[in-house]
C-alpha cells in the first residue's frame, strides 16, 4: 500500500469516526480550558475573598488604610487583572465548547457574565478610586476618605459575590459534563 494511498484511508476513518462537528474530536483539549476555567475563576474567587477580607476599611485609621491600598494597588495590579483576564478567556472558550451540552453552556455562559461584570466593575468603579488614593498623603489623607473607602469596598463586595457565583458555576459545569 502506497503512502498516499494510506494518508487517504487514514482520513476517511478518521473522518467516519470522529466528525469535526463531533466534542469528542478533541477531549483533552476541552478537559484542559475546563481546568483553565476553574484555576483563574478559583484564583480570582480566592483572591476577591482575601481582598475583601483585608481591606474592609472600618476600624482602620485613616493613615493605615491609605498605606495599605497603596502597597496593595501597586503589588496587584498586573497579577489580579491578569487572572481575572484568564479567567475570562478560559470559560468563555469552555463555554462555546460546551454549545452541545445545552445545560453546561449555560452554566458556563452565565459564570463568563460575572466573570466580565467583575472586569467592568473593576476598571469603572474600583480603578478611579484606586487611582485617587495613589494621590493621597498617609499623614493628612482627604476629608472625604472613609466615604470613598466604603465606595471601593462595596465595589469590592460586588466582585466577590460575582466572583464566588463564577467559580460556583464553573465547579457545577465541570461537575455535569459529560465524560469524553
Amino acid at each position: 500500500m502506497s503512502v498516499i494511498a494510506c494518508l487517504q484511508h487514514l482520513a476517511v476513518c478518521s473522518t467516519n469516526h470522529f466528525p469535526l462537528y463531533s466534542p469528542h474530536r478533541f477531549p483533552m483539549a476541552q478537559k484542559i480550558v475546563l481546568f483553565g476555567s476553574l484555576l483563574f475563576v478559583g484564583l480570582t474567587a480566592g483572591a476577591a475573598y482575601v481582598v475583601w477580607f483585608d481591606y474592609n476599611p472600618a476600624g482602620m485609621s485613616s493613615t493605615f488604610y491609605v498605606q495599605h491600598m497603596q502597597h496593595a494597588i501597586h503589588a496587584l495590579t498586573i497579577p489580579l487583572p491578569t487572572i481575572v483576564l484568564l479567567g475570562l478567556l478560559f470559560t468563555a472558550v469552555a463555554a462555546f465548547q460546551a454549545r452541545k451540552e445545552p445545560t453546561v453552556l449555560y452554566l458556563l455562559a452565565i459564570a463568563t457574565a460575572c466573570v466580565l461584570i467583575v472586569g467592568l466593575i473593576t476598571r469603572l468603579g474600583n480603578i478611579p478610586i484606586n487611582n485617587q488614593i495613589l494621590t493621597w498623603n498617609m499623614e493628612s489623607p482627604p476629608a472625604d476618605w472613609s466615604e470613598l473607602a466604603e465606595k471601593w469596598w462595596r465595589f469590592q463586595t460586588a466582585r466577590l459575590i460575582l466572583q464566588a457565583s463564577a467559580l460556583c458555576l464553573v465547579s457545577s459545569a465541570a461537575l455535569i459534563r459529560k465524560s469524553s
